[in-house]
């Protein structure tokens, strides 16, 4: 049963942990082979990135539902315009967090990702969608891609993307449903690796 009100605010610091938590919950295995070996739990490691605002980690582009009192998922999003300096900003934080050595492993997996442009800068980005489990299948889901269909007309864009993995079935049932139609599917040798580009054309306010 779907929860009868979901209200979406923008994130605080207060919020790193349960950030922290969906991100890591969104990412699956790419979290783990980004953070592989790492000093810290990755939980732990995205936390420390999201209490310092690092760039595409930052609490800054997150938004929180809430449902019966409680957070029960996190959108972070953005302009796709705006992804590179994201990406970018994310430089002088890593080293702190992570240790020289595991800093750089976690660059270099980053830039050998596949696939190629993973926004284009005409397009709002939706980066992360994390959902309890207990709270999926309830609205959640649907709600945060729908706020982030008014944030892309809030910055005059009239289409959101985003990533998927292959083997992520509940996810691209979802954003299949919701309008989402895959333009580029990208294959790799670590099959965890894998990933769908999705894009929706959405419509505009006529307000």
């Amino acid at each position: 049963m779907s929860f009868t009100e979901v209200n979406i605010r923008p994130a605080c610091q207060n919020d790193a942990a349960f950030i922290a938590e969906m991100m890591y919950l969104s990412m699956g295995s790419l979290a783990d082979y980004l953070f592989e070996n790492a000093r810290k739990p990755v939980v732990a490691l995205i936390e420390n990135l999201v209490t310092r605002n690092a760039g595409r980690f930052g609490s800054e582009i997150a938004f929180v539902a809430e449902a019966e009192g409680k957070p029960q998922g996190v959108l972070v999003s953005c302009m796709g315009a705006r992804l590179d300096a994201l990406n970018l900003a994310i430089l002088p934080h890593v080293f702190p967090v992570m240790g020289a050595t595991s800093a750089l492993r976690f660059l270099w997996r980053g830039y050998r990702l596949p696939g190629g442009v993973e926004a284009q800068k005409d397009e709002y980005y939706v980066s992360n969608i994390g959902v309890y489990s207990f709270a999926q299948g309830r609205g959640v889901g649907s709600r945060l891609l729908a706020y982030a269909e008014q944030q892309a007309r809030a910055s005059r864009l009239e289409k959101c993307s985003l990533i998927v993995s292959l083997h992520n079935d509940n996810a691209h049932r979802l954003y299949q449903k919701t309008g989402y139609q895959i333009v580029e599917t990208v294959h790799d040798k670590n099959e965890n690796l894998g990933y769908h580009r999705m894009v929706k054309i959405i419509e505009r306010d006529t307000n």
